[in-house]
């Protein structure tokens, strides 16, 4: 671990401490900035994910039988970084190819997305076009059978 990494994480570990109040305000300051202030192993987390993956990742997945699929998108800007993994865990385990997009830069992706996906958290997931939505709503698709059907037809 760095040692700015180590600053970090002493700096959150000293609002977690802190009276309600400062801790409060403290939080949603350290929340709206991206949560540059994390502990360590949240911090860890994010530099494995750094590493390992850029801005855009594309994970060529073979899908069973050679199925023909509808082309399948993960949104997300840096602070919902670590929450992407659980998405495309969700995707992986149906062998369904997509593209992972970080649109923090794109003020013009970020405002169509927010358009297109009707308020949905980031990150977000768009499956031909039509917002399936973010992880609680994969997860529904996928267990009730409707992610297959629009990833790869009826």
């Amino acid at each position: 671990m760095s040692l700015l990494d180590r600053v970090r994480a002493r700096a959150f570990a000293a609002i977690e401490r802190a009276p309600t109040r400062v801790r409060d305000l403290a939080q949603k300051a350290n929340d709206a900035l991206g949560r540059p202030l994390a502990d360590e192993d949240e911090l860890a987390e994010r530099r494995a994910f750094a590493t390992g993956r850029g801005n855009a990742t594309i994970v060529a997945q073979p899908t069973p039988a050679k199925r023909e699929q509808a082309p399948v998108l993960v949104y997300f800007m840096d602070k919902q970084r670590r929450d992407v993994t659980k998405l495309t865990d969700i995707l992986d385990s149906h062998g369904i190819a997509y593209t992972a997009t970080n649109i923090q830069e794109d003020p013009a992706a970020q405002a169509a997305v927010r358009r297109d996906s009707h308020g949905i958290r980031l990150p977000v997931v768009f499956v031909a076009g039509d917002c399936i939505g973010g992880r609680t709503e994969l997860l529904n698709a996928a267990s009730s059978g409707d992610l297959e059907k629009k990833v790869f037809g009826a």
